[in-house]
């Protein structure tokens, strides 16, 4: 993901206006909950700059994929001392759930249905700061109302609100630059045969269940 000239000054902006509500109040980057969304591929391959094979020779070897891999779409929220377990984008289809893309209305649906229960029921909804980036379906109209009713404009973090999330910085998002990356990692050091595998393999996953590794991740 390449920047371009007009995205320096927006991430420039962010960073002073995260620093500014730092000077107010030093608990405000604990109180974030960070969001994104990722793609689990049925046959993925492992990160290579995390899996390297030393020898003499070069063996040659090659790890074909197919061009169209069967997939999983995952949502996730986590902040400093829990993760709000991984929603699935899934539609019922003639042989089981499978994945679906994201759009406004699904997204608005997990968003009322899913994520606010549960974190109503932590009691966490009235202390969270909601940060999303910049998709289109998280800027809809019906999300933004959904989202400004629930945190209001002091408290989200997103494209068009007061504190506008820069475009093209997963360097800055703690989902992008560490959860993706250590959940695939697991994932995919197993073979599945199944989407459902995965599925559930991503639930169990143990650094979804560590909060000092959560707290330590975050900054």
């Amino acid at each position: 993901m390449e920047l371009v000239p007009a995205d320096l000054p927006k991430r420039e902006a962010f960073a002073l206006q995260f620093l500014a509500r730092i000077e107010v109040d030093n608990a405000w980057p604990w109180n974030i909950s960070w969001t994104d969304k990722a793609h689990f591929h049925l046959q993925d391959s492992v990160n290579t700059q995390n899996y390297r094979v030393w020898s003499i020779e070069n063996p040659f070897q090659i790890q074909p994929l197919p061009l169209h891999s069967q997939k999983i779409t995952v949502w996730c929220e986590f902040m400093e001392a829990f993760v709000v377990s991984p929603f699935f984008f899934e539609e019922i289809g003639p042989s089981g759930p499978v994945s679906c893309s994201v759009n406004r209305t699904r997204y608005e649906s997990l968003l009322r249905k899913q994520l606010l229960p549960a974190l109503q029921q932590r009691g966490c909804v009235d202390s969270r700061i909601f940060m999303q980036d910049g998709s289109p379906p998280y800027i809809a109209t019906p999300v933004k109302q959904l989202l400004n009713l629930h945190f209001g404009n002091d408290r989200f973090i997103s494209l068009h609100f007061p504190t506008d999330w820069p475009p093209r910085s997963p360097d800055v998002n703690p989902c992008d630059y560490w959860l993706w990356g250590c959940l695939k990692d697991v994932v995919h050091r197993g073979t599945y045969h199944s989407c459902k595998t995965v599925l559930r393999n991503i639930l169990t996953i143990s650094p979804l269940k560590h909060s000092d590794l959560l707290w330590n991740m975050l900054f």
